[in-house]
């Protein structure tokens, strides 16, 4: 049950101020069995030196670490945090440069700790990228129409296919050090902002996904229509990505979709619905930074102007068009605390039970081959 934390860092004066942060922050939460490694080497460094781990760590640990997995990591991957779980061992690959990194930090352990007990009946693998965020920069988190606009020496160039290649890595990874077989499809999870990312990334790996667990991101369930631009549709799919969108996989995917019934109640200023009341916060389609404004606009006019009315209408057209999408509400919920009563413990158990259920069924598939 050893958890680790990997810090990627060029400062080992962050690096101590970071470990400083997790102790304070999580303090006598924090598991007794823990170690931190400190990484100071360049991208090009192949395997770990003694020099380079800082703290306690056996040496079973460091062997299986330079011989495992550092030898097949790309540390081009060093634009966003990485955050590998594989049954009860926790590995983070965290990049300091992020507006938001003590935040983005905390969350993604708070993430992968509540991750692993909703799924400890049935315990695999668990990956959770923690994208940087730049208030100067596309919306990585979301992956925005912009994120393709980047020159290809951008260390954030594609961050869909840079995680595309750590999904691999922590498969092989699995593998090779557990022995665990794994799956060609994953489970894909996201809320919020991760829901968004979600969406996108099966519009944009519909060939990875086996199911797709989406909270809180109702107002922008893309549609594969070429009537209609990314992220919303497919119209400029194969100008931004280089490839035809793959209708046969993306109809293959189980889309099961949960939001709360009063997420659409609070509003914020800086963004106006079409008649110019204050949009609600979490609706996407008001958004420009996440569906650019004329896309946002052509997807109300199909649509609905309201986030439920529009969600409603989406899945009945992709249902139509054979898409296995299931959305479910709870009645009396907002989209987190802040705002009200959050969809919090009923969230949690809602992707326990699709989770389950898309296990269940792949045990169904090998068994009848």
């Amino acid at each position: 049950n050893k958890i680790l934390i990997l810090v990627q860092s060029c400062n080992n004066e962050f690096f101590e101020q970071e470990i400083k942060c997790i102790k304070e922050t999580y303090a006598s939460n924090l598991p007794s069995n823990i170690d931190f490694i400190y990484y100071t080497g360049d991208n090009e460094k192949e395997e770990l030196t003694d020099d380079c781990l800082k703290l306690t760590c056996s040496d079973d640990i460091k062997s299986t670490f330079r011989k495992t997995y550092f030898k097949k990591f790309n540390f081009s991957f060093d634009s966003m945090m990485f955050y590998n779980m594989i049954n009860e061992s926790l590995l983070i690959l965290l990049q300091e440069e992020s507006d938001n990194l003590d935040f983005v930090l905390e969350q993604g352990i708070q993430t992968g700790i509540r991750l692993a007990h909703r799924t400890d009946n049935l315990p695999s693998t668990i990956v959770v990228p923690l994208i940087p965020s730049y208030r100067d920069k596309p919306y990585f988190q979301q992956l925005s129409k912009e994120c393709f606009e980047l020159d290809k020496e951008d260390r954030n160039y594609r961050i869909d296919e840079q995680i595309v290649r750590i999904i691999q890595q922590a498969k092989m990874f699995s593998e090779e050090t557990k022995g665990l077989p794994y799956q060609s499809k994953i489970f894909l999870n996201g809320y919020s902002s991760s829901g968004v990312f979600a969406q996108r990334f099966s519009l944009l790996h519909p060939e990875l996904i086996d199911t797709a667990c989406i909270g809180g991101a109702s107002g922008s369930i893309p549609v594969p229509s070429p009537e209609i631009g990314y992220p919303i549709g497919i119209e400029d799919y194969e100008e931004i990505t280089g490839r035809k969108f793959d209708m046969d996989s993306y109809s293959s995917i189980k889309f099961r979709y949960y939001v709360g019934e009063l997420e659409t109640k609070n509003t914020i200023d800086t963004r106006l619905t079409d008649d110019g009341s204050p949009a609600p916060m979490h609706d996407m389609s008001y958004f420009n930074r996440s569906v650019p404004v004329e896309i946002g606009k052509k997807q109300r006019t199909i649509f609905g102007q309201e986030m439920f009315e529009r969600a409603s209408k989406t899945i009945q057209l992709l249902n139509l068009l054979g898409i296995d999408i299931e959305h479910t509400i709870f009645e009396g919920r907002t989209h987190n605390n802040r705002s009200g009563h959050g969809v919090n413990e009923l969230g949690d158990k809602f992707i326990n039970e699709v989770y389950r259920e898309s296990v269940i069924n792949k045990e169904k598939d090998y068994l009848t081959r």
